[in-house]
């Protein structure tokens, strides 16, 4: 068998090939080596497959696949278990950072949206932060289109629009369930800083960099070999003085660290794992997360499996590992939870597997995976109280405050 070494420099707006890829691969039969493992050419049930060139069936084919893997499984003793420890803290406040979940957003109709919403509010979730920009390529429409419609559904839904932490404390002690946005990038502010403002009035409290790949504000983690930019400080300072959250998750390590310099507020990743545990450029390495605990910010970490370890088991026990990694290197009182769980998922990799560049399966993503559910949010805390001795009150950080204290310190003191 012959093996030819390519590594192609690309522009992103090149159609990019199956023989021209933008990392370093070696070619064999049927598909090629690279960082992440064999990436088969062919067969839609590999561990990593390329969608370069193929076709809607084999597409959907691959998205059917994998999404049958997707919900970490619980025995009906385990979830005994679990129930009667939220039990104990039916009081506590319990913070979804990351809800990917937003009509105008390729990939969500009004069914999966309202799923996505009505699945948190029953798992116990007093506040959620709703994912409603990606990159430009995401959206159906114009993101002011997103909003609008997000917040419409949200309202039919009996959700409450919150611009202070004030208002969720203020919801939570009715019984009512509380949403912010979020954009996962911010492309938007590249030509027009002025919109950080108008999106922030209009409900977006939190906003990142950059999706994965860089843009003009800063590095993303695909590359993860660049920071903030000068026109990204201007956007911190524009953020800091909005009252608008930074978010570096998807963004790289590098930027993380020049954003937690350069912001006068707090920051957070709000659903980023560790990279000491699982080397791979959608995580941050040491640190920068101690550079956010140093900034006075939380790290998030998350349940998408193939960002907790090579396995992509999603299970509580797998979380809380990066959770307690994080809490080592900056301190229980800046770890949180997020899922970043798809309620479309097999919608979504239909939608969003042919973007390689975003997603490229040379760096592992596209695998099968599973994803810790909402309601499993408890059973992490459950695994941190009873395998790794936190108390109730760190318990109910991790659920909740340690999150509202980097939320306050940007939404509750905005000049």
């Amino acid at each position: 068998m012959k093996y030819t070494l390519m590594a192609s420099l690309l522009m992103l707006s090149r159609p990019v090939f199956a023989h021209d890829i933008d990392h370093e691969h070696i070619h064999t039969e049927d598909g090629w080596n690279a960082k992440a493992g064999f990436v088969s050419d062919v067969d839609v049930k590999a561990r990593l497959w390329s969608a370069r060139g193929k076709n809607q069936e084999e597409i959907e084919a691959r998205a059917s696949y994998l999404a049958n893997q997707f919900d970490s499984p619980r025995t009906p003793e385990e979830k005994a278990k679990d129930q009667a420890f939220k039990q104990r803290f039916k009081d506590a406040i319990f913070v979804n950072t990351i809800l990917p979940a937003a009509l105008g957003v390729k990939g969500f109709s009004k069914a999966d949206v309202a799923k996505g919403f009505q699945r948190n509010v029953d798992a116990g979730v007093s506040l959620m932060s709703v994912s409603t920009y990606n990159f430009p390529d995401s959206q159906i429409s114009d993101e002011l289109n997103t909003f609008s419609q997000t917040n419409d559904l949200a309202n039919e839904l009996g959700l409450k629009k919150i611009h202070t932490v004030k208002d969720l404390r203020n919801n939570h002690r009715q019984g009512k369930a509380s949403y912010v946005m979020n954009t996962q990038g911010a492309d938007f502010a590249i030509a027009d800083m002025s919109l950080v403002e108008k999106y922030n009035a209009m409900g977006v409290k939190q906003m990142n960099f950059v999706y994965n790949t860089d843009n003009a504000l800063a590095g993303g983690g695909t590359n993860n070999n660049s920071g903030v930019t000068e026109l990204g400080k201007k956007f911190i300072r524009r953020a800091n003085q909005a009252g608008v959250l930074i978010d570096v998750s998807h963004s790289s390590s590098q930027t993380a660290i020049d954003a937690a310099k350069y912001s006068s507020k707090p920051i957070i990743a709000s659903h980023s794992n560790a990279y000491g545990l699982l080397p791979i450029g959608r995580n941050l390495n040491d640190e920068a997360i101690i550079a956010i605990g140093d900034n006075g910010g939380a790290v998030c970490s998350t349940g998408v499996g193939m960002f907790l370890n090579k396995e992509g088991d999603a299970s509580p026990e797998a979380f809380a590992k990066h959770v307690v990694y994080t809490a080592n290197l900056i301190g229980k009182d800046r770890t949180c939870f997020s899922t970043d769980y798809l309620h479309n998922y097999e919608d979504f990799l239909t939608t969003m597997l042919p973007y390689d560049e975003k997603f490229p399966p040379e760096l592992g993503f596209g695998a099968p995976t599973e994803n810790t559910t909402v309601e499993q949010g408890w059973v992490v805390a459950r695994v941190l109280s009873e395998q790794y001795g936190w108390s109730d009150s760190e318990i109910r950080g991790f659920l909740g405050e340690n999150v509202l204290r980097v939320y306050e310190a940007s939404w509750d003191t905005a000049q």
